[in-house]
């Protein structure tokens, strides 16, 4: 008797397997009553158009982020940097400067272009 139970069972796997997903869905049509096949199919259309006005939304928002950043964001990094750049030169100029020593000082020039006498000699 319990050999005779396994058996159905074993040919009703068998059946199950054979049978595809579509026709298990047309099953499931005759056992739910309409309304509730109305209610269902509301439900999942209001999901569907949730769901589609989400995904538009999040496009037009990544645009407009992506726009903004290139647009406002992008120069404005490529001005710090360049800033950034003009300071290191600057005081890499100010460092060989020093490193060199000061520039010669010339005296100041007397009258008809003849120079003044240097301090103590006068």
């Amino acid at each position: 008797d319990l050999e005779s139970d396994f058996e159905d069972y074993d040919e009703d796997d068998d059946e199950l397997a054979d049978e595809s997903l579509l026709e298990r869905l047309a099953a499931l049509k005759d056992m739910v009553p309409a309304r509730h096949q109305r209610a269902i199919s509301s439900f999942a259309s209001t999901v569907g158009y949730w769901g589609s006005f989400g995904a538009q939304l999040t496009g037009k928002l990544a645009w407009v982020a992506t726009t903004s950043v290139l647009l406002v964001v992008f120069p404005l990094a490529l001005e710090s940097d360049r800033d950034k750049m003009m300071q290191q030169w600057e005081s890499e100029q100010q460092d060989a400067g020093t490193a060199a020593g000061p520039p010669p000082m010339m005296p100041p020039a007397g009258p008809a272009g003849m120079l003044a006498p240097a301090p103590g000699l006068a």
